[in-house]
């Protein structure tokens, strides 16, 4: 036995601790981003240090360019690289630019009401 194990300073590589003694380990994470993101991304070629420290994932969708990010920040976003994320805010913006002009297009007769899109 060397003469830190057993001791309060000792720490595992592949723990964290946070607060109040919970300590999160790459399993945990792992299970915690599969829950909130599912397929999403790819953890495969994940180096744990620590639930603070950078580690590299993949966007499964627009596998291009790796993310890095660390695991605490990761479970905080919305989900989705750069790419998913403009997509998804121009998707929005098309439902409410089309919301705000339906009534304009109801209004004006014998004229096909077509939604609008954005040129991506």
């Amino acid at each position: 036995m060397t003469s830190h194990e057993g001791t309060a300073d000792h720490q595992d590589s592949s723990h964290t601790f946070l607060g109040m003694g919970a300590r999160i380990t790459q399993d945990e994470f792992l299970k915690r981003a599969r829950q909130r993101f599912a397929d999403q991304f790819d953890y495969s070629q994940i180096l744990w240090r620590s639930f603070k420290s950078p580690v590299k994932i993949r966007c499964t969708h627009h596998p291009v360019q790796e993310i890095t990010i660390t695991p605490e920040k990761h479970l905080q976003t919305l989900g989705g690289c750069r790419h998913c994320l403009r997509e998804r805010r121009i998707a929005s913006l098309e439902r409410e630019l089309n919301r705000r002009s339906a009534p304009e297009r109801s209004l004006a007769k014998g004229s096909e009401a077509q939604a609008v899109k954005l040129t991506r």
